[in-house]
Formats: structure tokens, C-alpha cells, sequence
């Protein structure tokens, strides 16, 4: 009873110190302190236990010149990565350029003096005037803003296939660009019906942009993502047996309205009890039990809201007739191509990967660093 007793104390202390970083790093940002939890922005400089980041001047030369040739050179993203590769000139990892890295530059508020805060979080996002020095002025920025606004995003033209159905969700972990398919025709090896035999295998598009990630065959990543799902702990998949029945779409316009409206609210609410803690006007209890309702209520009203929206928008209404399987690891090995294919494109988002080889040996092993799933 006592170890029990003091169990959950203890569970309780680890929540109650997860809440108060939280909030302490909320609260540093507020006040107009970078977070750089990670690694500061390039063009910035911060050591440890200082507040405030300092400019490094090699470093924000760089990040004008990429401003300048994305407004006045009228290059794109790809057209500047090229050209700073070309020149060796390194990013803040010591890494190639990629659209990825180009685009980061381009969009970052902390280059006119901006903070900001929980990027991965729209409902928590905010940005407010730091204490550093802008590297930027404003009319330059806000320039590049606008004319980012504007660039129609293609699409990619090539489709996973059955045969080579991870296609799309690949991307490389040295430069961050998408993988692309690439065929092996060996000619020495034909098949029964006498064509010759064909490799399906994968190759990072950041080949160009001196990118040194290997060529990956299709076999060694099903033998990876085998593994992965080996070693991931309490995954379960739903199988996705869909039956399309077109029926007449519904106009949930008024009934979306007021969710949306009622979710801003919440959000209002949950902001003015935040102030309510940090003036110590409640106590943590309190505020951790007002937050808990707010948050759960939340959840059911976007659920709910994602779902009128997508039934608002599509044509057709999709079921899907789904029961939980209770070892995917054994499924998977019974799925064909078409199966393995509609699990990849439905419940993977991102999957980041590279070719280890160790040394002393020719074969490389594939390695998966980190699966983004979709969230239902």
C-alpha cells in the first residue's frame, strides 16, 4: 500500500513538472526570449544560460542574400539551394540545401526581431517582439511573404505503384528532400515470359544538390519496416475495407459555423485562466482541472468539426468497414502488394530513412530514423 501511495505521488509530481515547463517555456516566450530547444536560427548565435541570441554575421550575410535573390533575382527555392551548394556554403548542421531548409529561411519572424512560439500547434501558435537584434527589416520580409503566398504548389507526377508502394512517404534524412522511384533492368536475368527482369529501388531527388544518400532497393525497406514494426510498442491498425456509397451532400454550414465559433471561445477561456495561474490568482489544481475540461471539450468539437467538414466537401461519403487487428506485425506479412500499398498511403505521412554501412562490409542496411503516422 505504501509503494502504491507513493507511486502515485510520484506520477502525479512528473505530470504537475512536464505542466510547469510547459508553461515556463511558454511564459520566457512571451516575454520575448527565444526558446532554441533544438538549435537557434541560422543567422543566430545563443550559449547556454544566455537569454538573448546574438547575430553571427557570416551567417546573416547569407540569410539576406537568400532574401535578395528570392525577391530581386527572382530565383526559386531550388535555383538557391543550387547556388549556395555550388559555392560549398554550409547550413547551420554542416548540411546540404534543399527546398526544405530554403523555405525555413524564407518564412522565419525571427528575422525582424520576432519570437515565436509552439510552431508545431496552431491552436497554441503565437509570435511576439523578441529582444534580439532583427537581421531583416520588415518591408523585406513581408515582401517575401506575399510573393510565397502566391506560389501555386505542384503536386509530384509520379504515383506509388503496387510493386513499389512506399513511393511518396520516403524522405532522406540527410538532406530532408522526398525519395523518388528508380528501375534496375538486368539484362542477364529474364523472366518466364522472356522480359528482362526489372528492381524497383528508391533514390533521394537531392542527388544534384551533392546529397551523398545511397540508392535504396525496395526489398531492404520492406525488410526495415519490418523491423520497425517489430520493435514499435501498442500499434494497432485498423483494416481499411472501403464501400463507397454516393449519397446526397448535406449542408452543415450552420452547424459548422457555430463549432468553430464555440472552439474560439474555449480558446479565450483557456488563455484567461492561464493569466488567472500566472498572477497566482489560482492555484495549480485549479487551473490543471479547468484546462483538463476545456481541452477534452475541445477535442470532441474538432473531431466532430473535421468530420462535418469533410462531409461538407466531398461528394460521395465514404464507410469504412474497419476491426481492429490485434497483431499487425503477423498481417502484414500476409498482405499482398495492393494491400501493403493502401496501409502505406493511408496511414503513413513520413517516413524518414537512410543506408547505414558499417565498416569493413560492401552490403548496406537500410534504417528508419522516425514514422510520422496520420492522425484519425
Amino acid at each position: 500500500m505504501f509503494l502504491k501511495i507513493v507511486g502515485i505521488f510520484a506520477e502525479f509530481e512528473r505530470e504537475n513538472l512536464a505542466e510547469r515547463i510547459r508553461l515556463g517555456l511558454e511564459r520566457k516566450a512571451k516575454e520575448g526570449y527565444t526558446i532554441n530547444s533544438h538549435i537557434p536560427s541560422f543567422g543566430y548565435n545563443r550559449e547556454n544560460g544566455v537569454k538573448i541570441q546574438e547575430v553571427n554575421e557570416e551567417e546573416a550575410e547569407t540569410v539576406r542574400r537568400i532574401f535578395k535573390m528570392y525577391l530581386h533575382d527572382n530565383l526559386n527555392y531550388t535555383q538557391i539551394a543550387d547556388t549556395l551548394n555550388a559555392e560549398k556554403v554550409p547550413t547551420k548542421l554542416n548540411r546540404v540545401w534543399a527546398v526544405k531548409t530554403i523555405t525555413n529561411v524564407l518564412t522565419n519572424p525571427n528575422y525582424i526581431g520576432k519570437v515565436r512560439y509552439a510552431m508545431e500547434d496552431s491552436t497554441r501558435y503565437f509570435e511576439v517582439d523578441g529582444h534580439h537584434t532583427p537581421i531583416l527589416d520588415e518591408t523585406t520580409y513581408y515582401q517575401a511573404q506575399e510573393k510565397i503566398g502566391k506560389v501555386e504548389k505542384v503536386s509530384r507526377t509520379k504515383h506509388p505503384k503496387s510493386n513499389i508502394y512506399f513511393c511518396g512517404v520516403l524522405y532522406c534524412q540527410v538532406c530532408g528532400n522526398k525519395f523518388t522511384t528508380s528501375w534496375d533492368n538486368k539484362k542477364k536475368k529474364v523472366l518466364k515470359d522472356g522480359r528482362p527482369a526489372a528492381y524497383g529501388s528508391y533514390r533521394c531527388t537531392g542527388y544534384k544538390k551533392c546529397c551523398t544518400a545511397q540508392f535504396i532497393a525496395h526489398s531492404k525497406m520492406e525488410k526495415a519496416f519490418e523491423n520497425y514494426l517489430t520493435n514499435y510498442e501498442n500499434f494497432k491498425l485498423l483494416d481499411n475495407t472501403q464501400e463507397n456509397t454516393n449519397t446526397p451532400q448535406i449542408d452543415n454550414s450552420v452547424e459548422i459555423a457555430a463549432m468553430t465559433a464555440e472552439i474560439k471561445q474555449i480558446e479565450k477561456k483557456t488563455e484567461e485562466v492561464m493569466s488567472l495561474y500566472i498572477g497566482n490568482t489560482i492555484d495549480f489544481p485549479t487551473y490543471q482541472s479547468m484546462v483538463k475540461l476545456s481541452n477534452e471539450r475541445r477535442g470532441e468539437l474538432e473531431t466532430r468539426l473535421k468530420l462535418l467538414q469533410n462531409a461538407q466537401q466531398e461528394k460521395s461519403i465514404t464507410y469504412t468497414t474497419a476491426d481492429i487487428i490485434d497483431s499487425f506485425r503477423e498481417s502484414w506479412k500476409t498482405l499482398d502488394n495492393e494491400q501493403r500499398q493502401q496501409f502505406v498511403q493511408k496511414f503513413i505521412k513520413k517516413m524518414t530513412v537512410h543506408s547505414n554501412t558499417e565498416n569493413g562490409k560492401w552490403k548496406s542496411e537500410v534504417v528508419i530514423d522516425e514514422i510520422l503516422f496520420n492522425s484519425f
